[in-house]
């Protein structure tokens, strides 16, 4: 019975991960096809050494022929190690059938009775064995001791996850139970010495394996409940299916805990290598189909579980593609991992079988990272408000149980933007919890030693990045709150004649500048330390940088000129966010500012954009006050002392009006008569009031006069036309005879004519004063 060398077939098994060279996935798949149509190959001789070259010089390059042999060396060598891999594989495959005689063989072998059941009855008994310990600690540790030492289950925070609330029972439970598993052990193994008269050395092994294969049962159990403990779902009606959940993931690890356990067992007994290759192979597939089959059939309660009652649409975009792909990341882990132990089978080379085991490090690195940020972080910001919520709000502040501003953004529901500090540290936590994944894998995989230059590079690219990324986010959280804290955004009611109500303060119309300007700085740095980690020299990169920008300098003299004339605009206070501006012919609301242009929303809809280099001369119609004028035509029989004092009573009047009295810094009052014209005196009024005020006040102050001059019966003129003819001033001709048809023609044409130019002046002014709106 063969036995493979000690070297390959030590006991016990190293959990070392190295990935060594192995055949891609598709020449694994033709080898299989190839093996299976044609009879086994034995590995081709190894090639004589070639005859000594003639001692000539060797040409200094090297020609089409050469790289045509080295091509060929290369096929050639591809094939021998291809066809040495279908020889081995045909040899794995043809001891299939061999499995069950060999198993029975190993077991009579290695029986001190001779028996195979000899094995069978010593794996029940250290199963039972275990069983009593465990029992025995449930009696004498866990429900006297450790419940009693387990901390009471808490309440999440508000706005806090369920995760961070159960942290550190979580934790407690975990190094209570190990205690526990302990226990069992020395109790188990105890009995099992005290039980096994002069064991031999495979009945030493067999108990071992059995008594580690129970604990990681248990372990595996203890893993899931941590997860999803019971009882954690039971308000959302998840409770069933993640008691589901739980069951399934339990089982498929104890299942393949028992049948790599068992594989591992019948390498220690000496069974022959190939059969026992494909049984690996075999139980190993078995393995990673039940566990990708519990993880498939459960894969909406992982979903649910993993947005924690929130909906998919309101994920940032990076947890929305981990939904998606988390299912396929598992999937291509298992296969490569399965991959790789039966490339490794097929050559020869020592196995590593704890394929479950490196999974349940990956997620066990990933959740405990995650849970230990995100508890850190709630509970830094829990303290953070008990201590400076007294200050802020005062000793009577929160007695009648309302939440403040912070509490009150904590309770609300999460979104995928990042408006806070503590919303950006449960990102980190994520990113970190992600990192995490990605170092334990590669640990596993021992790519780190393997490639260590390669790993180190990459994990100082990803620190960059994350140090980036948190810069980028703190800032931009930071600018923004302050933005915030100078008021809410100016609006315009469309239709209004501008006016520019509600303007931004001076920092809030300068600091979205200042914050684009700093995050492009650190986009800009971090990329080039990661060019820099990355091996790339970045002093050209510089040198290129200052000749493109002569350049660019001497072709882009607006632009240059623009940007300049925008800085000093903005440092003198030419113009806000929110103001109504008049630049020229142009008049609009400022809605947004960049480096080289900003734009105006005319109170008609149109949006100009005018390049800073453009402006000339500003007009700002939105500081401090603005005078409104009305001009009243009124007929010459009136009163003007008698308009005037009612004017002066309904300025007051509107002075006293709860709404629209404190719009007013000066009351409306007449200016007196400032024209006269032939049919009409011109009476005007004004009154003074904020930039933005006037449009209402003004609607208020026209209803207000007319009703006014209606109640005291003062007339407003109308326009009139007189014709008079030439020494008369009665409607009869010279002699005293009615004025006959002709006339009144041409009295009429007269009227029209005077009319009609009047109508065109006015359309003309009112031409003129649309286009300068």
């Amino acid at each position: 019975m063969p036995i493979t060398p000690p070297s390959t077939r030590a006991f016990p098994l190293r959990l070392r991960w190295p990935i060594g060279r192995w055949a891609a996935p598709l020449a694994l798949l033709l080898a299989l096809l190839s093996a299976v149509a044609a009879p086994a190959q034995t590995p081709p001789a190894a090639p004589t050494a070639p005859a000594p070259a003639p001692a000539t010089p060797a040409p200094s390059t090297a020609g089409p022929g050469t790289a045509n042999g080295m091509m060929m060396m290369m096929l050639s060598e591809g094939r021998d190690r291809m066809a040495g891999f279908r020889g081995k594989l045909a040899t794995r495959l043809r001891a299939t059938p061999e499995i069950p005689s060999a198993i029975a063989a190993t077991l009579t072998a290695q029986s001190p009775t001779g028996e195979p059941r000899h094995f069978l009855l010593t794996i029940a008994l250290s199963i039972a064995l275990m069983a009593a310990g465990h029992g025995a600690q449930h009696l004498l540790y866990e429900r006297p001791v450790a419940r009693r030492l387990l901390p009471r289950p808490a309440e999440p925070r508000p706005g806090g996850s369920a995760l961070a609330a159960r942290f550190p029972r979580l934790v407690a439970r975990a190094l209570l139970t190990l205690g526990g598993m302990i226990l069992a052990a020395l109790v188990g193994f105890g009995l099992a010495t005290a039980l096994l008269p002069e064991p031999t050395p495979m009945t030493e092994k067999t108990v071992i394996l059995a008594g580690v294969g129970y604990l990681l049962v248990w372990a595996i159990a203890l893993f899931w409940r941590l997860v999803l403990p019971p009882g954690a779902a039971k308000g959302s009606g998840m409770e069933p299916a993640a008691r589901r959940l739980r069951r399934d993931l339990t089982v498929s690890g104890a299942f393949g805990v028992a049948l790599m356990s068992s594989t591992v067992w019948l390498e220690a007994l000496g069974m022959p290598y190939d059969p026992h290759a494909v049984l690996v192979a075999l139980f190993g597939l078995l393995t990673v189909l039940a566990t990708l089959g519990a993880l498939r059939a459960n894969r909406r309660t992982v979903d649910r579980a993993f947005l924690a009652g929130r909906a998919a649409e309101t994920v940032a975009p990076l947890e929305r593609l981990t939904l998606r792909l988390w299912f396929p990341a598992v999937a291509a882990y298992f296969a490569y991992a399965w991959g790789t132990l039966v490339n490794r089978l097929i050559l020869g080379w020592p196995t590593e079988l704890p394929l479950l085991l490196g999974a349940y490090a990956v997620a066990g690195a990933i959740l405990a990272v995650y849970a230990a940020v995100t508890y850190a972080t709630e509970w830094l910001f829990h303290q953070r408000r008990i201590l400076w919520q007294p200050l802020e709000d005062g000793p009577d502040d929160g007695q009648d149980g309302t939440p403040d501003g912070e509490e009150r953004a904590a309770a609300a529901p999460r979104t995928a933007t990042l408006d806070s500090y503590e919303a950006l540290a449960r990102r980190v936590a994520g990113i970190l919890a992600a990192a995490a994944g990605v170092a334990v894998t590669l640990s596993v995989w021992n790519i780190p030693r393997m490639h260590g230059d390669a790993a180190d590079r990459l994990i100082g690219i990803m620190a960059v990045c994350l140090i980036g990324y948190v810069a980028y986010q703190g800032v931009r959280i930071w600018i923004d709150r302050k933005i915030a804290e100078e008021g809410p955004a100016p609006s315009t009611i469309p239709g209004d004649e501008g006016g520019g109500h509600g303007s931004a303060s001076r920092l809030a119309t300068l600091l979205p500048l200042v914050r684009n300007f700093i995050l492009l700085s650190i986009v800009g740095a971090v990329l080039l330390s990661v060019l820099m980690d990355l091996g790339v020299n970045i002093a050209p990169l510089f040198a290129g940088a200052g000749v493109a920008g002569i350049a660019i300098g001497f072709g882009a003299q607006t632009l240059i000129r623009d940007i300049f004339s925008g800085a000093f605009f903005l440092i003198d206070d030419a113009f806000r966010k929110g103001e109504y501006i008049e630049i020229g012919s142009i008049r609009g609301t400022v809605e947004k500012i960049s480096v080289r242009s900003m734009q105006l929303r005319h109170h008609r809809g149109p949006l100009h954009t005018v390049p800073f280099g453009e402006i000339h001369q500003l007009t700002n119609y939105s500081r401090d006050w603005v005078i409104m004028k009305l001009p009243l035509r009124i007929t010459y029989d009136t009163d003007v002392e008698k308009v005037r004092k009612h004017i002066k009573q309904l300025g007051q009047a509107l002075l006293d009006d709860p709404e629209l009295g404190p719009k007013f810094l000066q009351p409306l009052k007449s200016q007196g008569v400032i024209q006269m014209e032939d049919s009409a005196m011109i009476l005007r009024v004004k009154f003074m009031t904020r930039p933005g005020d006037q449009w209402e006040i003004r609607k208020r102050v026209f209803q207000e006069l007319h009703a006014l001059f209606r109640r005291e019966g003062i007339r407003f003129a109308h326009r009139e036309v007189t014709v008079r003819f030439a020494g008369e001033a009665t409607a009869t001709g010279p002699m005293g005879e009615p004025i006959g048809e002709e006339a009144r023609n041409l009295a009429a044409g007269a009227v029209l004519h005077t009319l009609g130019e009047e109508a065109l002046e006015a359309e003309a002014g009112a031409g003129r004063r649309k286009g300068a709106l």
